[in-house]
């Protein structure tokens, strides 16, 4: 019978493409990783990696096993959910992950709330962006993730992860308090009315695309005035008259007395949703931990 752990450090090499690599997210060393590759080989009666420069690549006896892997990880984390069932209580560990500004505006109101309800549950959060999450989910790494894409750019998620779309998140435009832009009905500014106007943008990305898009499509002139990709940093350009910006409302921190946000005609939004293994289905810790999440994101919509 193979050994599960050298199955599991089989698929980590794979999937990172070094024995470094792997021994570093397994927590292990190089060696203790290489030694059991070499066990799992000589069970196995043949190659399972070859080395191509600085990589290793997996043979079709390798690729046999990693999908045997995979079972065991599901039947592993089948089990702990029946477990859990037996005794009903949500316990033990669950690593969180969200993109930064999830943490601040739905994870970390969420945190003190789990530990009053369950005090025997071991959480971790981790931040991470949407893809680095669903790449940890896959590898076992992460329990639950918040994620999001943007509602004309939706993901596909990898197999074997499920989600559950908690809402969308709007996107305002953020400008000084003296800003002279043409106001609309009920406060919303129209793109249209913004050409000739130097802008605060996000690094190269599909947030950014959109807007520059959207600039193009309207036969704007514009000029990128300055480039940032945190709140504290955006607002604070925009405080400094560097130019007007886009700004989701999730995890926005308090704006200065000189700032105001301003709702957008068609403005963009981010789909937010919480995503778990399909095996992890049936553990309350994750059960309970996502139906936290899904109240917090309901309180704060009702209140936005």
């Amino acid at each position: 019978m193979f050994s599960p752990e050298h199955l599991v450090s089989l698929k980590a090499v794979v999937e990172e493409g070094t024995v470094l690599a792997a021994a570093d997210r397994l927590g292990l060393t190089a060696s203790a990783v290489s030694q059991q590759l070499t066990r799992l080989q000589k069970e196995v009666g043949q190659p399972v990696l070859v080395r191509r420069g600085r990589n290793v690549v997996p043979t079709d006896a390798a690729e046999v096993l990693v999908r045997l892997a995979a079972q065991v990880e599901q039947l592993d984390e089948a089990a702990r959910a029946e477990l859990e069932h037996l005794t009903s209580d949500v316990s033990g560990p669950l690593v969180l992950s969200s993109f930064p500004t999830g943490i601040v505006g739905l994870l970390a109101p969420t945190v003190p709330t789990l530990r009053e309800l369950y005090p025997l549950l071991r959480l971790t959060v981790r931040e991470l962006t949407p893809e680095g999450s669903l790449r940890a989910l896959r590898r076992g790494e992460v329990d639950l993730a918040v994620v999001h894409d943007w509602t004309d750019y939706h993901k596909a998620l990898p197999e074997g992860l499920v989600s559950t779309v908690l809402g969308n998140d709007v996107v305002d435009l953020i400008a000084r308090h003296d800003h002279d832009l043409r106001i609309g009905r009920h406060g919303i500014v129209d793109l249209r009315d913004c050409g000739g106007r130097d802008w605060v943008d996000d690094s190269p990305g599909v947030f950014s695309d959109w807007l520059l898009t959207a600039l193009r499509e309207r036969h704007l002139d514009y000029r990128i005035a300055a480039t940032a990709d945190t709140h504290p940093s955006k607002i604070a350009l925009v405080e400094a008259g560097f130019g007007i910006g886009l700004m989701p409302r999730l995890g926005r921190p308090e704006l200065p007395d000189a700032v105001v946000a301003l709702p957008v005609k068609d403005p963009p939004t981010r789909r937010v949703m919480l995503v778990h293994r399909d095996s992890s289905e049936r553990r309350p810790a994750v059960a309970s931990v996502a139906a936290e999440v899904r109240r917090v994101w309901g309180a704060n919509t009702a209140t936005a």
